[in-house]
C-alpha cells in the first residue's frame, strides 16, 4: 500500500492538472479560494449524521485545505444556503480508516472531478479518519443563528443508513452517478476499522 505522503502528491498533481488546486501561492484564487500555507483546496460534498441519531441527517460541502501530509482541515457548509451558512469544522488526519465507508460506498464525492482525479483522491482519503463538530446544531437549523453548544457529527458507516433519496437529490444537484461513482472505486483497499473507531454505535456519543 502506497505511503500518505505518496498518494498527497500523487493526489495534489492530478488535482492541479484537472484544475482543481493549485499548489502556487502566486496564482489567482480558482473558483473554490485558496486557504492554508500550501494553497491546496479541495472541495468534497457529503453526508453526516448527529451522534448517536442516524435519522438527523446533515448534507455538507466541505472545502478543504491540505495543510501538511498529514493534515486537512475543512469548513463545512450547509449547500445551497445564500450567503453559504458556515455548519462546522472537520479534521482530517492520515491513519486507520474511519472514512473507510463513506469513500467505498460512494457518499463522499468531489463534484465535477473526472474518475481517475477522483479515485486518486480517495486512495488517500480511504486510509484517514476525520473528527467533525457542528457549531449550527440540528435542532436549530432552521434559526438565522446558530444557537447552543456544538455537536458531534459522524459519517456512516454500511448500506441502509442512509435513505437513498438523500444520496439522489445531491446527485441531481451536481450532475453525479453515486453507482458509477462506487464501481469505478471498487477496487479500492479499505483497511479493517480499528479499535476505538465508530463508537456511537457502542452508545458514546
Amino acid at each position: 500500500m502506497q505511503s500518505w505522503k505518496a498518494l498527497r502528491a500523487v493526489a495534489v498533481q492530478l488535482l492541479a492538472l484537472a484544475g482543481a488546486v493549485s499548489s502556487d501561492t502566486t496564482s489567482p484564487p480558482n473558483q473554490f479560494g485558496l486557504i492554508g500555507p500550501s494553497s491546496v483546496m479541495l472541495f468534497l460534498n457529503g453526508f453526516h449524521f448527529i451522534s448517536g441519531h442516524l435519522d438527523q441527517i446533515l448534507h455538507a460541502n466541505y472545502h478543504c485545505s491540505i495543510m501538511s501530509a498529514d493534515f486537512i482541515q475543512c469548513a463545512v457548509y450547509v449547500p445551497g444556503t445564500n450567503p453559504a451558512r458556515l455548519a462546522g469544522v472537520e479534521y482530517i488526519i492520515s491513519g486507520p480508516a474511519f472514512e473507510k465507508y463513506e469513500v467505498t460506498s460512494g457518499l463522499l464525492v468531489e463534484p465535477g472531478m473526472s474518475g481517475n482525479v477522483d479515485k486518486e483522491v480517495m486512495k488517500l482519503l480511504v486510509n484517514t479518519h476525520g473528527k467533525t463538530f457542528h457549531t449550527w446544531r440540528y435542532a436549530s437549523k432552521n434559526n438565522s443563528i446558530p444557537l447552543g453548544i456544538p455537536e458531534i457529527v459522524n459519517g456512516y458507516t454500511a448500506n441502509g443508513q442512509l435513505d437513498d433519496t438523500y444520496v439522489g437529490n445531491r446527485d441531481e444537484i451536481f450532475g453525479l452517478n453515486h453507482t458509477a461513482i462506487r464501481e469505478n472505486r471498487s477496487d479500492i483497499v479499505a483497511p479493517p476499522v480499528v479499535d476505538g473507531a465508530d463508537s456511537w454505535k457502542r452508545g458514546f456519543v
